[in-house]
């Protein structure tokens, strides 16, 4: 390799890895707050898809109305805060509808959960 090539690799690499950090530092907060949107949305859609497929319940309609307002208290929180509890509360809705349905245990868990 030339010394002509081996600098200049050197020197982009040292340039893109300082407007790496740079970007970080600067626009870390919106970059986060942005992404918490669209894994919230993302997410959101997926659970709803999944309590679509359920048995017709009067549960299935609860538990739409319990997520809707649960996202809207997670979208308020820090973004690790947020992400945890909601991890929590997906992971926790994905067992519970498994089976097909939702049931009053079920669905008692998961708003005390919310609480």
């Amino acid at each position: 390799m030339k010394k002509g090539c081996f600098l200049t690799g050197i020197t982009l690499f040292t340039i893109i890895v300082g407007a790496g950090f740079y970007l970080y530092r600067k626009y870390w907060p919106e970059i986060k707050e942005a992404s918490k949107e669209k894994i919230l949305n993302v997410a959101i859609n997926d659970i709803n898809e999944k309590i679509n497929s359920l048995d017709k319940s009067v549960y299935q309609d609860s538990l739409k109305l319990l997520l809707r307002k649960n996202i809207a208290l997670y979208k308020e929180k820090k973004f690790d805060e947020a992400m945890n509890k909601f991890g929590e509360f997906v992971d926790q809705t994905r067992f519970f509808i498994n089976d097909g349905k939702i049931d009053s245990v079920e669905f008692t868990a998961l708003k005390n959960m919310v609480k």
